[in-house]
């Protein structure tokens, strides 16, 4: 082999290769139970084909909050009493419970959809200056286009009713607002803070005679996707969102970043941080793929007829 190729090679070698007698410690904090959900799978098979193996050259050290908030901090100290490598986690709920934990020490790596910014997780994007760094599962800048989908897929729309969690800090509920002014249509807004307060927001929604649904994601309206979608077929109503798993459970329609994708792409903050990297040094990313998803079961439901030309559009359909 010439002295070139050598070098191509060695740059080509992956960070596992390189590091091969060195056994990392993550500390994992999952939401849900034991079996890992899709997304938090993302990540574990992308770890996997970067060449890092629980047993081989990494030690996981998971803890599961098996759906209870309250359980997060807990948990995350646990974690953090371990002095692991590094903390992952998805979701803002679970990496703020990390960051908090941490003490500024532990490098933190995870996926948020709420603002890191607004949080207290970051300096800036570009260079969070902090312990964590990451993927911002951002859609704000989206939003008056999710209103505009809704304007095409439900034409005879008038009143649109968001539904949304204000502990969740991001800009999609005044993106959304505006878009829905920019459209005329006639815009309400329906607060959740607890998934006891599902019940009489969907009270209010029909109070406000509402005929389409706009929900804000989050943890929180994640948990009371199905009531929501129960509510909107029985009335048959459209629900427009942004994250997909929505749609997966009834929603009509979803346009947003790929969850699944970008977690994916965590591995490559997490590589780097094993290398020795700082996350204060390595830039938060952005997504870089948007899917339009729409569920014909739930059209055909309430009614709805897709337009054909929206339908050629979609990345994916439920049927």
């Amino acid at each position: 082999m010439d002295r070139r190729a050598l070098i191509l090679g060695l740059a080509l070698m992956p960070v596992a290769a390189v590091a091969q007698n060195r056994r990392f410690r993550i500390g994992w904090l999952v939401f849900g139970g034991s079996a890992l959900g899709p997304i938090d799978q993302s990540l574990m098979d992308a770890l996997s084909e970067r060449g890092y193996f629980e047993g081989h050259n990494l030690e996981i050290l998971f803890r599961h909050a098996n759906g209870s908030p309250s359980a997060l901090a807990g948990l995350a100290a646990e974690l953090a009493a371990q002095k692991p490598d590094v903390l992952i986690g998805i979701g803002g709920d679970v990496v703020n419970a990390l960051f908090r934990a941490s003490e500024g020490v532990i490098p933190v790596v995870g996926g948020v959809s709420d603002n890191p910014i607004k949080t207290g997780l970051a300096v800036n994007l570009p260079r969070p200056a902090k312990n964590f760094t990451g993927v911002a599962f951002l859609t704000d800048d989206l939003a008056a286009k999710r209103m505009e989908l809704l304007k095409e897929v439900a034409p005879a729309s008038k009143r649109v009713a968001a539904i949304w969690n204000p502990q969740h800090l991001e800009d999609e509920f005044v993106s959304s607002r505006q878009g829905a002014e920019k459209l005329g249509l006639v815009f309400t807004s329906h607060e959740i803070n607890s998934a006891d307060a599902i019940e009489g927001a969907l009270r209010d929604v029909t109070s406000a005679n509402a005929d389409s649904l706009f929900v804000i994601p989050s943890r929180l309206t994640g948990i009371a996707n199905r009531k929501i979608t129960t509510y909107a077929i029985e009335r048959r109503l459209p629900v427009v969102t942004a994250w997909r798993e929505f749609v997966d459970n009834g929603c009509l329609l979803s346009y947003g970043p790929s969850r699944k994708l970008e977690a994916r792409r965590l591995v490559d903050s997490v590589v780097k941080v094993l290398g020795g990297t700082k996350p204060a040094d390595i830039p938060i990313e952005l997504p870089v793929k948007f899917e339009l998803v729409i569920n014909l079961k739930t059209a055909k439901a309430i009614g709805l007829a897709i337009p054909p030309t929206l339908l050629a559009r979609a990345d994916d359909v439920v049927e």
